[in-house]
């Protein structure tokens, strides 16, 4: 309505002009040198200046609000989507290409999304009113109008068919580039150790060369559109001149008329130009809006249950328990392979293998972020699969082998933004042996944690996140490698004071065997399958290859 009020306004205002030019300005006019009707008629344009203007503003506003709503709706729908889906539907689908979904596609859409509300009214109402109004002015210059708008409009039509493919092949080739980005942030030292700096420079130089050359071929696509549209515009101005000049003589066209055509024309022409700007937006947007579909329409292969409250679990009966486990990556070899692993609450639990043996993946089963091929996982009695995720995750608290610090503070990081009091943090802090150092800082808890806990060293990022486990004073507690940065004694500092917490289930994954030799239940993982069960003292009369490991690993202390 907006739109249409603004839209009556610029059509109804060359009409005035009209009347201006060949009622007031020109002898003979009716009101041929009548101040006061050029005076009036020029505060009637004014007026509707002003009401179109008012018009105007109020409907950008109403759209940029809008589109900016809807673009906050739309990034919060596809960051859920990236939470719902495992980590192995992720890495298929791509991290990089979810990431230009919510930055790139987003705002692609949103930039649709207002175009759409500025422009889809406005154009198409300027257009053929402005092709209505020039019939009544001139029938001839009417059918010129039509004919230089129906040429502009076909020039139109072949963008509009060429570019969405364009688009989205200029798409795909800049998630590539980001991909290899993120490889290269991701594989900095390993680039770095096997001196492969100039094949991947080449790499990235040689993608980013077939995106400059996808978006030179996209660019001269829609570069067709103003100077053709222009041309025909202007064609039509002087056929519509060289008619006024023909008709004049004959008195069927005024001055006034001929102005009124141009700006009809001109108008018509700027809301053509207008739409070609809507047409490009929503070829983006379209393309986007294509990719964003096939990322929303993928159905995460981990389903939430219905299990909200788990029934309580008593000292030394089962909190998990695996019977028969098997886990494929997709391939025709198991990752892992008829596990059966019992994890009692209260007990102290240790995962022990070389790297490659599958631990990681174990504990990915435990807090469900991907379900077994086989067998059975039992949580709290049931099968993990009725229970809701949340009902799940709530019990543990993970330490993982790879230290996630996020940019702020100490504090922050410590709570992931629930509420603790400074004693209960400082109590966490003792407790990981992180407290001297995080107040060696002149700003204490409030110390600034840089992107990826960058000002911190390896060990110094375990023992805060092995704080912030703590604090969470979870049931159970997953330490994955958790102290591989540590030294033997500060390792067992902190598993000491981790033992003394009553009632907390521990579930230790080393590559050490002395970080686990004091575990109540030691499983030793070998090519994905169990070859070692038991305490550490049986462990090294029945177990070969945790009895070599220990040895060799104890000789170089």
């Amino acid at each position: 309505m907006l739109k249409a009020a603004e839209c009556t306004c610029e059509l109804i205002i060359p009409f005035l002009v009209r009347a201006i030019i060949d009622d007031g300005l020109t002898q003979g006019g009716s009101h041929y040198q009548d101040h006061g009707f050029v005076l009036m008629m020029c505060g009637v344009i004014f007026g509707l200046s002003v009401f179109g203007f008012a018009s105007t503003m109020l409907a950008q506003y109403v759209a940029s609000a809008t589109s900016t709503a809807y673009s906050f709706a739309l990034k919060r729908i596809l960051f859920d989507q990236i939470g719902r889906l495992s980590p192995l539907q992720l890495e298929k689908y791509g991290k990089s290409k979810a990431l230009n979904l919510v930055n790139t596609a987003s705002f692609s859409l949103q930039t649709g999304v207002q175009m759409f509300m500025r422009l889809l009214v406005r154009a198409p109402f300027l257009v053929i009113g402005a092709i209505i109004a020039a019939f009544v002015v001139n029938v001839y210059a009417g059918f010129i109008v039509l004919g230089a708008l129906i040429l502009c409009a076909l020039v139109i039509f072949f963008v509009v068919k060429r570019t969405p493919k364009e688009y989205t092949a200029l798409m795909n080739e800049l998630d590539a580039i980001s991909t290899l980005g993120d490889d290269l942030i991701v594989g900095s030292r390993v680039v770095r150790a096997f001196n492969k700096q100039e094949s991947v420079s080449q790499e990235f130089k040689e993608e980013s060369e077939r995106y400059r050359r996808q978006a030179l071929r996209l660019s001269r696509i829609n570069a067709f559109i103003n100077p053709l549209t222009f041309g025909l515009v202007n064609l039509a101005v002087v056929f519509i001149l060289y008619l006024g000049s023909f008709a004049y003589e004959n008195t069927l066209i005024s001055v006034g008329s001929i102005v009124a055509l141009i700006s009809f024309l001109t108008q018509a022409l700027n809301a053509l130009i207008q739409f070609t700007r809507l047409v490009t937006s929503f070829s983006k947007a379209y393309a986007d809006k294509k990719r964003v579909d096939a990322f929303l329409s993928i159905e995460p292969d981990i389903v939430d249950g219905q299990r909200s409250v788990e029934p309580p679990v008593q000292e030394g009966e089962p909190l998990y328990e695996l019977r028969d486990v098997d886990v494929s990556f997709g391939g025709e070899n198991y990752a892992l392979e008829d596990i059966s692993i019992r994890v009692n609450k209260g007990s102290s639990i240790g995962i022990f293998g070389g790297t490659g043996s599958g631990k990681s993946t174990l504990i990915s089963l435990l807090l469900r972020f991907m379900d077994p091929v086989h067998g059975t996982i039992c949580f709290h009695g049931h099968d993990i699969r009725e229970s809701k995720l949340d009902a799940v995750r709530k019990e543990v608290a993970i330490v993982s082998q790879k230290p996630q610090l996020f940019k702020g503070t100490v504090r922050s990081n410590l709570t992931l933004a629930e509420s603790y009091s400074d004693e209960q943090i400082n109590q966490a802090l003792k407790d990981a042996l992180a407290y001297d150092f995080v107040y060696a800082k002149e700003a204490g808890l409030d110390s600034v944690v840089q992107e990826g806990g960058s000002n911190f060293s390896g060990g110094q990022k375990q023992r805060l996140l092995i704080a912030r486990a703590l604090l969470a004073s979870r049931q159970v507690l997953i330490l994955d490698d958790a102290t591989s940065a540590l030294d033997y004694k500060s390792d067992l500092t902190v598993r000491r004071n981790i033992q003394k917490r009553r009632g907390l289930t521990t579930i230790l994954v080393s590559q050490r065997a002395t970080s686990i030799k004091d575990c109540d239940t030691i499983y030793v993982l070998d090519k994905g399958r169990i070859v070692g069960e038991g305490r550490h003292e049986k462990l090294l009369q029945d177990c070969p290859i945790y009895k070599e490991i220990y040895e060799a690993q104890v000789k170089q202390q």
